[in-house]
């Protein structure tokens, strides 16, 4: 991606501003993609808590309370829909109603029914597209769950 390139995507993005206020929680074990998430939700507005491990999520999450999970379905040692799984059934209403979308390289069919099933409320291809993903959670936050 070239400087310009860049520059309109920070523009583009900028104008979006759909998720100012919003604090996320992302889980992502690539670092590459994790650091293009946060900058892509970061210029949407949102506030990123960033982290590669679902245990450590977990611990994460009940104590940030954050009002929207993003997380790789693909993660090592415990999945990503092991993590949702974990909130669905927590002891703490609030976070058992937490908002959550699934994000992942594989194809869709297989994947999204898996991450569905496990209690993800929405299922997304990663960097489909940042507006994509803007909206999305935009979207999953404006709506009851």
């Amino acid at each position: 991606m070239t400087t310009d390139q860049k520059i309109n995507q920070e523009t583009e993005l900028n104008s979006l501003q759909h998720l100012i206020g919003t604090t996320i929680l992302l889980v992502e074990d690539e670092p590459d993609i994790a650091d293009l998430l946060t900058f892509i939700l970061e210029a949407a507005g949102a506030e990123v808590m960033a982290l590669t491990d679902a245990e450590e999520a977990l611990v994460l999450v009940e104590s940030l309370h954050p009002d929207i999970l993003l997380c790789n379905v693909k993660l090592p040692d415990h999945d990503g829909n092991w993590l949702i799984e974990q909130i669905r059934v927590h002891s703490c209403p609030s976070l058992r109603q937490l908002p959550a979308i699934a994000i992942t390289s594989y194809t869709r069919e297989v994947s999204s029914y898996k991450a569905l099933n496990a209690g993800f409320d929405r299922f997304l291809v990663k960097l489909e597209s940042p507006e994509e993903i803007v909206g999305e959670i935009a979207h999953l936050l404006s709506t009851d769950v």
